[in-house]
């Protein structure tokens, strides 16, 4: 007797996964994009404000941690990525998966995070003013902020007008990566910049750091803010999986994508996702998709640390020695040094029109990414919300974020609202990243072929970085409570 094999598997606490098979694998160059747009959310503020804040301030006191910290996000980003392409799900819905109260305390965690974003809109906002001068009488701030909100206004309509979200991010991204490379390479072929280069290299190179003799406690958030911010940080990291999924990564093949309410109609996204059979065409597609989860990976982190590398080389060189910090409203204004110093007022204006897009581009991300992990959770979690479409969704939370922004945009300086925002990112890694390990070393291989499971190293890697991450989390906590 004969039965017919199984058309749902089931999963942790959700609706059981669908059964299909793994899409054919189409090659690298289909699926490139979201780790350069991961890279580009990375390239916000770790590196260009706070890394090079910590070497014009404290000179080799925390450069040796740039290279560990940023290597730490590669095995985050894979773990991320691996739940999607086995399921076709975000990682946020797989924490639905574990427990309801896990991924509501990783909910509260993304609102609680995300509302200092606007920070990004207001840094980049100092760098316009700069550049411009408008509005002319204005105060620095008042310049800044009326910058920072026609920024937020245009990136909106971007959202509204593009026919596919993911893909008019994934180009503005990749517009922005091109000119931040090519601007800061540029700024390396100055004398004091290559006279320093095996001074810098030397202490780069050395894991490690030290307490300098002019360190100011008040910098304990900032140390923390620029490691988490090593590569995107906090629940930021997530938004990879939200990017792979619109890219129709491995089994998101079958999850549609978020299109414009003015330009198309919306495509099907199905709440739950999909599972598949073990059999030898399944297994080389899986492992093809895998190669190019290493390689996409490596290229977001490569990314951003050679950009990171530079921008503090370029610190190293040209701040450092004057003395030159940048802090408060001109936080993305001091390193137009960087430039100014071969190239004059010409090279100021290159400089800052660089920063406004590190910066501003990061708001349009986070904006794209939380509203996509806030109708996320409530699209996997409440009932009633799935008679409305993912979509209806996602514009409603993208409302919500803006609205929230601008009210807290003027309420500090840009720099203060990024700390805030990075020592609660730090938080969040060592909240979700024990989820991460869960879904894919312990409940995944319960319903999915052996083969899936990853090697024994991956996994102590990726344990240890999590313990990294929640040790260091608990001893700030101890010495902000204790002194």
């Amino acid at each position: 007797m004969s039965t017919s094999p199984p058309t749902s598997i089931p999963l942790g606490r959700l609706a059981p996964l669908k059964m299909a098979a793994v899409p054919t694998f189409a090659g690298m160059l289909k699926y490139i994009g979201p780790g350069i747009v991961w890279a580009g959310l990375a390239q916000g503020s770790g590196e260009l404000i706070w890394w090079p804040y910590l070497t014009a301030k404290y000179g080799a006191a925390f450069i040796g941690l740039l290279i560990p910290a940023a290597l730490m996000q590669y095995w985050v980003n894979i773990e991320i990525a691996r739940y999607t392409i086995i399921t076709g799900e975000t990682a946020m819905t797989g924490f639905s998966r574990i427990g309801k109260w896990y991924v509501t305390m990783i909910w509260i965690g993304v609102f609680l995070e995300n509302i200092w974003f606007g920070a990004y809109a207001s840094a980049g906002g100092t760098a316009l003013a700069e550049l411009t001068g408008f509005p002319y009488g204005w105060t620095p701030r008042g310049q800044s902020l009326f910058w920072a909100y026609l920024m937020i206004g245009i990136y909106l309509a971007a959202l509204l007008v593009g026919k596919v979200v993911y893909q008019i991010i994934e180009r503005l991204t990749f517009t922005v990566v091109i000119i931040t490379l090519v601007g800061i390479l540029f700024a390396i072929f100055q004398q004091p910049v290559l006279a320093v280069t095996g001074e810098f290299f030397g202490v780069l190179l050395t894991p490690g750091f030290h307490t300098p003799e002019n360190w100011d406690p008040a910098d304990l958030s900032t140390v923390l803010t620029a490691i988490v911010f090593a590569g995107a940080g906090g629940f930021g990291q997530l938004f990879l999986s939200y990017w792979m999924r619109e890219k129709g990564v491995g089994m998101a093949f079958y999850i549609g994508r978020i299109t414009s309410p003015l330009r198309t109609a919306p495509e099907a996204i199905t709440a739950t996702g999909y599972v598949f059979e073990d059999n030898e065409e399944n297994r080389k597609n899986f492992r093809g998709f895998m190669r190019y989860l290493y390689f996409e990976s490596g290229l977001g982190v490569g990314l951003n640390l050679a950009t990171t590398i530079i921008m503090c080389w370029l610190a190293w060189a040209l701040l450092l020695p004057q003395g030159l910090i940048p802090e408060g409203w001109e936080i993305a204004v001091v390193q137009s040094a960087f430039f100014e110093v071969s190239w004059g007022a010409i090279g100021k204006v290159v400089f800052l029109i660089v920063a406004t897009a590190f910066l501003c581009d990061a708001w349009l991300q986070c904006t794209d990414g939380f509203a996509r992990m806030q109708a996320d959770y409530v699209y996997a979690n409440m009932k009633w919300a799935q008679r409305f479409h993912f979509r209806t969704l996602y514009y409603g939370f993208v409302g919500v974020f803006t609205v929230l922004t601008t009210v807290t945009l003027p309420l500090a300086q840009p720099g203060d609202l990024l700390i805030i925002r990075g020592v609660i990112a730090f938080m969040a890694m060592g909240l979700f990243c024990p989820g991460l390990i869960y879904l894919n070393y312990v409940l995944v291989p319960r319903s999915f072929p052996s083969w899936v499971r990853p090697h024994p190293i991956t996994q102590i890697i990726m344990v240890a970085v999590t313990l990294t991450y929640i040790t260091i989390g608990l001893w700030y906590v101890m010495v902000k409570l204790m002194g």
